[in-house]
């Protein structure tokens, strides 16, 4: 059991907070006169999801000094967020566009995010010092690094910022082909992986980012293998994770999850839902395991949360998993139930 300790100190993500616009009721853009606004991002969600568990959480990044920036501030300081450390100056909120798919027709994501105020950030802006006080984890992406140069070197800087005051640190590839090519992803990854202690990596990661050979074996097998090179290479893990989806139809999936201690692959049961929003299921995922592994849970009940907690979320409007510990435990536990009385 890799136990990993928070000793009451905060949990912290870092990265950009966008402003998500969706046509109603499964709409395209071209036939819409209306959207509906979220405020959210990648690192944002696990780390609201993660309040909504119960923990103490903190989040940093840059917001346009204007009222869309007060927003996003509002909205998060309803989860329950500490967000003391944001800054605010010139730039915009960067905004993506989200047509809901619906039968054979994909759901499409058109980003607009360009001049963004994080995305126009000097790393000078961010005391790091300050923003890694009282801090005992730190969970970022793939997604910040592939935003600009100086959010690439901030990335780095600010990881080996943590490893060198003891914060445990969690990484999600979270691979974005539209801002970044994989040989730039695959620069920053070799530099973080030393200084991880959780990879939330798919076999894709491995095999396109990290270039690992693909040996062409059964999915599970094959995952296995690729983990086990993945912990030989860097020792300094403790764990990895990652889904495997199965789409039935656009509006049906079937959901399964992967842990890995270094020594064995646990995996979860499969779930099978309807879907309400997709977005932000993986960051209900990420959230959902780290929770358990704060939890000190046993490593079956660790993947299932956080299968569970994904699932859940693609019930739910919005990026964010707005779910406590007691519905997830519940599915978990017990089902799915009718009506809860």
């Amino acid at each position: 059991m890799n136990k990993l300790e928070l000793n009451n100190k905060k949990i912290l993500g870092f990265g950009e907070i966008m402003l998500r616009l969706t046509p109603p009721n499964n709409q395209k853009i071209l036939q819409s006169n209306s959207f509906e606004a979220v405020y959210s991002g990648g690192e944002a969600n696990v780390i609201a999801s993660l309040a909504m568990f119960g923990h103490d959480t903190k989040f940093v990044t840059k917001l346009p000094d204007n009222h869309l920036g007060q927003k996003v501030l509002s909205k998060f300081r309803g989860y329950n967020v500490d967000i003391s450390d944001v800054v605010t100056g010139k730039g915009r909120l960067g905004i993506y566009f989200s047509e809901i798919g619906h039968g054979l027709r994909s759901t499409e994501v058109i980003y607009d995010r360009k001049y963004s105020a994080i995305s126009m950030a000097d790393k000078s802006e961010f005391d790091i010092d300050k923003i890694l006080d009282g801090v005992g984890f730190v969970h970022m992406s793939g997604i910040t690094p592939a935003l600009s140069k100086s959010l690439r070197e901030f990335t780095i800087d600010f990881i080996k910022a943590c490893k060198e005051r003891g914060i445990l640190v969690s990484y999600d590839s979270n691979f974005r082909a539209k801002l970044w090519s994989l040989e730039e992803a695959r620069e920053v990854l070799t530099e973080v992986m030393p200084l991880i202690d959780i990879a939330f990596l798919g076999h894709l990661d491995m095999i396109n980012i990290l270039q690992f050979e693909d040996k062409g074996l059964e999915f599970n097998e094959n995952l296995k293998d690729l983990y086990g090179r993945l912990f030989e290479k860097y020792p300094n893990l403790k764990y990895a994770a990652c889904t495997k989806r199965t789409v039935n139809s656009i509006n049906n999936n079937s959901l399964r999850g992967y842990l890995y201690d270094g020594e064995e692959l646990i995996i979860s049961n499969e779930y099978t839902f309807d879907i309400l929003d997709r977005v932000g299921g993986g960051d209900a995922f990420t959230a959902g395991v780290l929770h358990g592994i704060f939890k000190d849970m046993k490593h079956e009940e660790i993947i299932e949360f956080g299968i569970c907690a994904s699932s859940l979320k693609h019930s739910i409007l919005g990026d964010i998993n707005i779910v406590d510990e007691d519905t997830v435990v519940s599915l978990m536990k017990n089902g799915l139930q009718n009506i809860k009385r």
